[in-house]
């Protein structure tokens, strides 16, 4: 094999995307804290506690936790394009229920073709008939997340795209 024919072997990993772009989704369910955190980070991860589970972006499937007498369920989907632009380009989208009732509505959680805003982390604590969720939300996969306090109670419907881009600009 030539020197030449070395090098362009050796180069075709790095013309792709640098594996540590895919978000990763952190699936903590601690049913002895009364918590669960679903967050959206970028590889590598330092540690992983034995409750945790981590998911590939670009996996679909789902996850149950039951905290305190509720029961939470997230669902990881992907919208792949058929033509244009974003064909190569998959977007990670996740929905979050509890007890059946849609919380989080087909939010996008990594790098998408719309440029949308997305939801980096939603952290959960069921006392004793009261829930409370702290909703994070970025402009950009990896950019600055604004948190603030979600009113399970008040929810109509579930949390769509615009309720993470009103968060994510703090609207």
């Amino acid at each position: 094999m030539n020197a030449a024919l070395l090098a362009f072997l050796l180069a075709l990993p790095a013309a792709g995307a640098e594996p540590t772009d895919d978000p990763m989704i952190r699936w903590d369910c601690d049913a002895e804290g009364k918590r669960l955190v679903l967050e959206m980070f970028r590889p590598p991860v330092a540690q992983v506690t034995e409750r945790e589970l981590l998911l590939l972006s670009g996996d679909r499937g789902f996850q149950q936790c039951r905290v305190n007498g509720a029961h939470w369920t997230m669902l990881v989907d992907l919208i792949e394009y058929d033509s244009g632009r974003c064909e190569p380009f998959p977007d990670t989208i996740v929905s979050l229920l509890r007890d059946g009732k849609l919380v989080l509505s087909r939010v996008h959680v990594g790098d998408n073709c719309e440029r949308l805003p997305v939801l980096s982390a939603a952290r959960i604590e069921e006392n004793g008939g009261e829930t409370r969720i702290e909703l994070c939300a970025a402009d950009t996969y990896g950019g600055e997340s604004r948190c603030a306090p979600f009113r399970l109670d008040q929810l109509e419907r579930g949390v769509d795209n615009d309720g993470v881009a009103a968060q994510a600009g703090g609207r």
